[in-house]
């Protein structure tokens, strides 16, 4: 159901850094694709399935997830995630808001938003943060080609 309300609200999240408070905006296509990107990433994320959630990443050898430190590849993005994220307790559920897309070009956007990552003590702690993420529109879709979270 919140993952409902969220898809809903979509729309009305994705604005352009610029855009006035009191002007009426409507995501363009493109924004709207790449926000169903960053959907189905958290939704796998929430299911523990950390495979489907770093294949959102373009599989090419200059791929950057700046995670620990910068992390170039796609191998090596999945084996970071896999070790920084061992099991469900340290996945924990992540829910991503204040979601903002602007386009660079036809092929290439920017994503930016906040993050809060709920686990358990165990599984390490609540976490809260912002990401950044550029995608660029290729054959097989939308694909995050840098991310950092901070």
């Amino acid at each position: 159901m919140r993952l409902l309300c969220f898809a809903l609200l979509l729309p009305l999240a994705v604005t352009p850094a610029l855009a006035q408070q009191d002007q009426l905006y409507t995501a363009s296509k493109q924004q709207l694709d790449v926000s169903k990107v960053i959907l189905a990433q958290q939704a796998a994320w929430n299911t523990g399935d950390l495979d489907r959630y770093v294949s959102f990443y373009k599989d090419a050898p200059d791929t950057e997830a700046i995670l620990a430190g910068p992390t170039i590849g796609l191998d090596a993005i999945r084996k970071a995630y896999h070790i920084n994220f061992p099991n469900r307790d340290a996945m924990g559920a992540i829910e991503n808001s204040e979601l903002s897309v602007r386009t660079l070009g036809d092929n290439y956007a920017l994503a930016t938003g906040k993050y809060h990552l709920e686990r358990t003590k165990k599984g390490g702690g609540d976490a809260i943060g912002t990401f950044t993420f550029v995608l660029e529109k290729t054959s097989a879709g939308w694909q995050i080609i840098f991310s950092e979270n901070t």
